[in-house]
């Protein structure tokens, strides 16, 4: 549709632009009690079946869509293609280290079920949109072939596969090396994905602008008379690559707590299901600016996330069932020391007989000295010093038993923080709530001190570290023959005043005061506690969700403005208007008349409607231009090249033109690249009497005889 700027067009554009076709990027607003939350599918790849090959495919082209982002294969004769996979590999977490490719599984494609598992150790074929590694090339090939169901010597067909714009000549020979020598193909036919998609929606027009959208690449291809110009067309480093990352780390910056949780694949599915383009980037971030409208249109991401399992037993079972545990650890430590005191009796009662038995031989005696072997001691006073701390040992031990044999016989008083008030005592109850408060403020300071002094620990130069540092070089620096720290009661303040966490935490007891007392002062004195419990979460799942406010419009503005990016480029808009100011007027008129947006990123709402309003301020007054969207910006080049199966076969290298021409060499045509011969090089200046010709007297290099062209096209397209 071509636009003329009357003010009955304008209106009607504008009424176009609100209720278009396009996906509209807003979210629907029921009530104000609606909450916009949006739950991730976390999709993982399913493995690709292995389809039967028989005799009915001898003959039927196939076609290769080699994306740097997504791989689509498929015959001529299919609908739709038969494998869509992602054009990368990695292998296997236990072959990492090996070296041997025999040893080592590889996982291609849609066979790695979680790619998040193996995200750092992702190869590609492509650097950027052109293929550079072919061993990566060949293993793709390898999975492309097997899973189409080939299983011959070689692969009888004629092969049509895309390549980057302008794809340098080295790249297409060793493709071309790989596809003959490797695989034996019959033929090769080379198409560019961007212009395979133009001319499937638009096979009539002649004339317009491409601006092909890739996973790496942006490109803005002029089209005169059916060929692309590849002199002034030009290269945007952005692409949906970069959108995807720019969106992982934002998001992890934004909500670092969340940082594990925000993958690259998430990104991903986030950027496809709540990004869009703003027809107007500034106003639109203005609008964010007020709550209501943020309320309105923020949309919530629930993250995955375990919720603790919620426990059925009461407050005074649980409280009787911590009772029971108490009771048996008093339990065990009384039959533990029970045991003790018996090997220390049985152990009091050996040394005293040894003393007995000493004292009736002398010490230059043998049976002396092997009594005191057998005491582990040097002399009989030793022995004797040993045989009081063991007596004194057990004495307290015993002691020990009584009291707290005296102590379960006690009823123990039940503990009450908060007393029952009488409601007619007005006095006493504001006396209480105070004593309350005193409470609250009590333990929360005590809690306060305990976290500064976890944080002054953990600093290298503060006082408490210091402090922390001496008490353990003290302890090491004694003389242990036993490692015996801890037997003693005082050994727990030790323990305490080294420990990390402050010498304490945070007690089940403390934690059901506080409670007790929050409880009681909601009831008499809520303002005391304030609107903070308010703004909690009222629900676990709210702290695993993320909120997308201007990262709605933020995303895609980078396609106009790559520099918020990093990149010293253009954007979109200023590179059609860069490439515009490379031709006339009149030849403006018929670029512009049909402006095409292909590829994956192009399906962003709003993006046509934004290049339509970049396009109405650069236009001349009243000037005619039209912008469009392909049908399917993803599958339409693969659909394009069935579509042109035959045409594309005839223009394709064969197996003899290889071995003539060499890998490089190709023909043009219209859904093509134009084929560039290497320049011949130069011989250097030469000397006075030399044999050898200078720059001046080299001959040029004849002019490159093109092979037979596209049959198909018409005078206008050879002309051009």
């Amino acid at each position: 549709m071509a636009e003329n700027w009357t003010d009955a067009n304008l209106n009607f554009y504008l009424l176009l632009l609100c209720h278009g076709s396009h996906i509209n990027p807003y979210p629907v607003f029921l009530s104000e009690e609606t909450v916009l939350l949006y739950e991730l599918k976390d999709a993982r790849s399913v493995p690709d079946p292995i389809h039967t090959y028989d005799a009915g495919f001898k003959g039927v082209p196939l076609i290769i869509d080699n994306g740097s982002y997504q791989c689509r294969v498929g015959w001529a004769t299919d609908k739709e293609p038969r494998i869509v996979f992602r054009n990368c590999y990695a292998k296997h977490r236990k072959d990492r280290g090996k070296k041997i490719a025999a040893e080592t599984e590889i996982l291609v494609a849609n066979d790695i079920g979680n790619m998040e598992a193996v995200r750092f150790q992702l190869k590609s074929p492509h650097d950027e949109n052109v293929v550079t590694h072919f061993e990566a090339q060949e293993t793709m090939f390898d999975y492309t072939f097997t899973h189409l169901g080939i299983n011959t010597t070689r692969v009888p067909h004629d092969v049509i596969i895309t390549e980057a714009f302008c794809n340098p000549n080295y790249s297409r020979q060793l493709m071309s090396e790989l596809l003959f020598e490797c695989y034996g193909v019959d033929s090769i036919s080379y198409c560019v994905d961007g212009l395979l998609s133009y001319h499937r929606n638009h096979p009539s027009t002649k004339d317009g602008l491409v601006v092909n959208i890739g996973h790496c690449t942006t490109h803005v291809i002029p089209i005169l008379g059916g060929m692309a110009d590849p002199s002034c067309a030009r290269r945007i480093r952005m692409g949906g690559q970069h959108l995807t990352r720019f969106l992982w780390r934002w998001l992890q910056l934004r909500f670092p707590q969340h940082l594990n949780a925000i993958t690259l694949s998430r990104a991903e599915e986030i950027l496809h299901a709540h990004m869009y383009v703003a027809e107007d980037y500034m106003s639109e971030v203005v609008k964010w600016g007020d709550v209501d409208y943020y309320e309105k249109y923020v949309r919530r991401i629930q993250l995955p996330f375990v919720a603790a399992p919620v426990s059925t037993v009461s407050a005074e079972q649980q409280r009787e069932r911590r009772k029971e545990a108490a009771r048996r650890l008093v339990e065990l430590n009384a039959r533990k020391r029970e045991e003790k005191l018996l090997e220390d009796e049985a152990e009091l009662t050996r040394l005293v007989e040894l003393e007995e038995a000493m004292e009736e031989f002398t010490p230059d005696e043998p049976e002396y000295q092997h009594a005191l072997e057998e005491a582990e001691v040097p002399s009989l006073t030793h022995l004797t010093k040993k045989i009081s701390i063991l007596h004194h040992k057990i004495e307290k031990t015993r002691t020990k038993m009584m009291q707290q044999t005296a102590a379960e016989e006690e009823e123990p008083k039940p503990k009450r923080v908060c007393e029952s008030v009488s409601p007619q005592k007005r006095a006493d109850l504001e006396q209480w709530v105070e004593e309350v408060k005193q409470q609250w403020r009590d333990i929360q300071a005590r809690r306060a001190a305990r976290r500064h002094k976890r944080q002054e620990m953990a600093k290298r130069r503060t006082a408490a570290s210091q402090e922390r540092m001496r008490i353990i070089s003290q302890l090491a620096r004694r003389e242990k023959k036993d490692d015996n720290f801890g037997m003693r009661d005082e050994d727990w303040d030790v323990y305490k005043a080294i420990n990390k966490e402050g010498g304490g935490s945070d007690s089940e007891e403390e934690n059901e005061k506080l409670q007790e007392l929050e409880s009681a002062l909601r009831q008499h004195s809520p303002e005391f506690l304030g609107d903070a419990n308010s703004s909690k979460p009222t629900s676990l799942a709210e702290n695993y969700q993320i909120q997308l406010s201007t990262e709605q419009i933020r995303i895609g503005e980078l396609l106009f403005q790559p520099y918020m990016y990093g990149l010293e480029q253009g954007g979109i808009t200023a590179t059609i208007k860069y490439v515009l100011s490379l031709y006339d007027s009149a030849t403006q008129e018929r670029i512009v008349g049909n402006v095409f947006l292909t590829g994956g990123p192009s399906s962003l709402p709003g993006l046509a409607a934004r290049v339509r309003r970049e396009l109405l301020a650069h236009r001349p007054f009243q000037s005619h231009f039209c912008v469009t969207e392909a049908k399917s910006p993803v599958l339409d080049p693969w659909y394009g090249a069935r579509d042109a199966a035959e045409e594309l076969v005839a223009v394709g290298i064969s197996r003899a033109d290889y071995q003539e021409h060499g890998g490089d060499r190709i023909t043009p045509n219209k859904r093509g690249n134009m084929y560039w011969a290497p320049l011949t090089p130069v011989a250097l200046e030469s000397a006075p009497g030399s044999a050898v010709p200078s720059k001046e007297t080299t001959p040029a290099p004849p002019e490159l005889t093109p092979l037979p062209s596209d049959t198909t096209n018409d005078a206008d397209n050879t002309s051009s």
